[in-house]
């Protein structure tokens, strides 16, 4: 067998077996960047990892309860100390996924591991808060005008802004821990 024909196969083989590498997690929010006040991961919050090789080539999205903690080959762990939590996954293409940290897992640095369809990355670190809040933006960016609609789900604006005594709701993360499986359905109430 030529020489090119065998780089070519082990080429083909390794590609189909890259590790995901995991280069970043952040609010999903803000993006704020992790050595920041709020650049932390909150117990309980919605985070962005952002990397290669994470997921599928096209958007797979979790659509129903309960949410998932494997997407479409994907899965998250996070470990502090002696303690490892499988997070649930929101959405996942290759290079970025949208996830939620459980409120059980512990505060305190630790690490984060994507897995895809078997293959785990190498560790990133993490730390892990009880609180980190971030207000989503209208350009999905985490810049700029923040996320707050009326009761009938339309953002208010500059051009369309609120007006004394409006009730309005802000498209929030990181306020931290609630009480319950968050896998299971929405659990509004704090846990303390």
């Amino acid at each position: 067998m030529p020489v090119a024909l065998i780089l070519m196969l082990i080429l083909f083989a390794s590609a189909g077996s890259a590790q995901p590498v995991a280069a970043g997690a952040v609010n999903s929010a803000s993006f704020a960047r992790s050595d920041l006040p709020n650049g932390s991961l909150a117990q309980g919050s919605i985070f962005s990892v952002f990397g290669s090789r994470m997921g599928p080539a096209a958007l797979a999205q979790s659509t129903s309860f309960p949410l998932p903690t494997e997407l479409a080959g994907t899965s998250v762990q996070v470990t502090v100390g002696r303690t490892s939590v499988d997070c649930i996954i929101l959405w996942t293409i290759a290079s970025q996924l949208a996830v939620i940290l459980p409120s059980n897992t512990p505060v305190g640095d630790g690490t984060l591991t994507v897995s895809f369809n078997g293959q785990p990355s190498a560790p990133l670190a993490v730390t892990v808060v009880a609180h980190s809040f971030g207000i989503f933006a209208l350009n999905q960016a985490g810049s700029g005008p923040g996320v707050f609609t009326d009761l009938e789900f339309s953002p208010r604006t500059v051009l369309n802004s609120a007006l004394p005594g409006d009730l309005l709701d802000v498209w929030d993360t990181g306020l931290g821990a609630v009480a319950g499986d968050e896998a299971g359905g929405p659990l509004p109430t704090p846990a303390g």
